[in-house]
């Protein structure tokens, strides 16, 4: 792999941060869909919402598959080809998600855009850890990756859903299509474009395999996204995708065990570090979901969509502390897992808080405590997991592993975790206010009017769902933490055993 300047040397140093900074912030939170509009998009296309909430993880596998291909296709085209090609690609799918009214179009739209968004981010990402380490340390450089992914995303969700509010959802990705543009500008005018000394042909990228990860992971999105809604195993089409799944599956495996050059090397599996890391992004997703929250403020509160974005923003402070605090730990070489450990605690103890909060009399300004403690451990989680799964691999290994993560953490376990989520809360409810509906003669002795009994039985079993699931949660999160827990004390004893060995000798 080749390494270049990425800028002309004509450039200052003050120009080149806040060029970095501005081109890496629009990489992570440009998407094709936004978390903060989706509903109004559904509303303003007359569609359902699935798909659009099946666009948004189709760009996380776009992202996750180009992740795994970009060191091939690295090595054919400029570093500044890239950049370029990655804006342009994320322009015009923008564009296609901001006009039109076809929701699959939208989801193919979103699933090559997160190609694009890859091929301009390693650029960055490279120039990035030079920045932070002479030694390309990234865990001096991950802290600032995830403060800007973390906040930016966060901050973009709110923006969009205010845009969406004051005017109309296709209003958002205005803001986002001329940010997209400055990026293009600042490319052309101080990027350098370098010469590859040595380029490699595009025909040892596995295409096949590729076809077949993307399709395979297509088919389990729509058996995440619909399943809810199709009712799983009594669906045809669920349960033809499973089958279909399946077969892909098959063929990948058979594929890549078979191909010299495979996009995915199962050979990973082999190292334990990357089986455990993905075990512990997968586990993440319990607790990533705002599934939770949204329907506490919004089907008990009663907050309009726009205030429900809002409170995305208090997290934004948790997520600074968490990354300082990641700073300071690598800084000082401790434990990476006992970190994790610590990133379970804060969000265990974020979940204790909700539980307790749940209630009609909460108010807005009681969500700030809890979200800052969530972004912190959050924050910490994903820097926390990010260092371990790619520690001790080669560049090119590094970014086969960081597309599997891509594919895990935000893909796989918060689909999986927040359709169940939604799934329990639906089948709960019902029950819930099944048990209420056998006591409503008590209730109606109350002198209530028929109305006012519905919605207040409603309430309280929307309430009684939720308190319930977190207290899953919170078990789920207790055994996880004791589980890691284990993990380091074992370490630590066994470090200690070593050193006393070689000191013995």
């Amino acid at each position: 792999m080749e390494f270049y300047e990425l800028f002309y040397k004509w450039v200052p140093i003050y120009v080149r941060l806040p060029v970095l900074t501005i081109l890496y912030l629009v990489i992570l939170t440009a998407n094709g869909v936004f978390l903060g509009n989706t509903g109004d998009m559904s509303a303003g296309s007359a569609n359902y919402v699935e798909p659009y909430t099946m666009a948004y993880y189709a760009m996380y596998i776009g992202m996750g598959i180009g992740s795994m291909t970009n060191i091939r296709i690295r090595e054919r085209f400029s570093g500044k080809s890239l950049l370029l090609a990655g804006f342009i690609v994320m322009l015009f799918m923008n564009i296609i998600c901001a006009t039109t009214d076809n929701p699959y179009l939208t989801i193919i739209a979103c699933l090559v855009l997160g190609t694009g968004k890859v091929a301009a981010s390693t650029e960055i990402y490279l120039i990035w850890l030079q920045v932070w380490s002479k030694k390309l340390d990234v865990s001096r450089l991950y802290p600032f990756v995830y403060f800007i992914a973390l906040a930016g995303i966060y901050s973009m969700t709110w923006l969009t859903s205010k845009l969406a509010y004051m005017y109309s959802w296709r209003y958002a990705y205005l803001s986002v299509i001329i940010l997209i543009l400055l990026c293009i500008i600042l490319t052309v005018i101080f990027v350098e474009r370098h010469s590859l000394k040595r380029k490699v042909p595009l025909y040892q990228l596995d295409l096949p395999g590729i076809v077949l990860l993307m399709g395979f992971l297509m088919l389990i999105n729509y058996i995440i996204v619909y399943g809810k809604v199709e009712d799983w195993g009594m669906s045809v089409h669920i349960r033809g995708a499973v089958v279909g799944s399946i077969i892909l599956l098959i063929l990948f495996i058979y594929r890549e065990l078979s191909f010299k050059r495979p996009v995915f090397p199962l050979s990973l599996f082999k190292l334990y570090n990357f089986r455990t890391g993905l075990v512990y992004l997968f586990v993440l997703g319990i607790f990533v979901p705002a599934t939770l929250q949204v329907s506490f403020s919004g089907g008990i509160l009663h907050y309009e969509n726009y205030r429900n974005s809002e409170l995305t923003l208090y997290l934004i402070p948790g997520v600074t502390i968490g990354a300082v605090f990641c700073f300071y730990w690598f800084y000082q070489a401790y434990h990476d897992q006992l970190l994790m450990l610590i990133g379970f605690i804060i969000v265990i103890i974020y979940e204790v808080i909700m539980y307790n909060s749940f209630g009609n009399s909460f108010a807005m300004n009681g969500f700030w405590l809890p979200s800052v403690i969530k972004g912190a451990g959050v924050a910490i989680l994903f820097i926390s997991m990010g260092i371990y799964i790619t520690r001790g691999h080669t560049i090119k290994d590094v970014l086969t592993v960081v597309g599997i993560a891509f594919l895990v953490r935000s893909f796989l376990g918060t689909a999986v975790f927040t359709a169940t989520y939604n799934y329990f809360l639906y089948t709960q409810r019902i029950r819930h206010l099944t048990y209420l509906g056998g006591l409503s003669d008590a209730y109606g002795s109350t002198g209530q009017s028929n109305p006012d009994m519905f919605a207040f039985m409603q309430v309280q079993a929307t309430l009684a769902a939720e308190k319930e699931l977190t207290g899953y949660i919170i078990i789920a999160g207790v055994l996880i933490a004791g589980a890691l827990l284990i993990k380091v004390l074992h370490d630590g004893a066994e470090a200690k055993l070593n050193k006393e060995s070689i000191q013995n000798q």
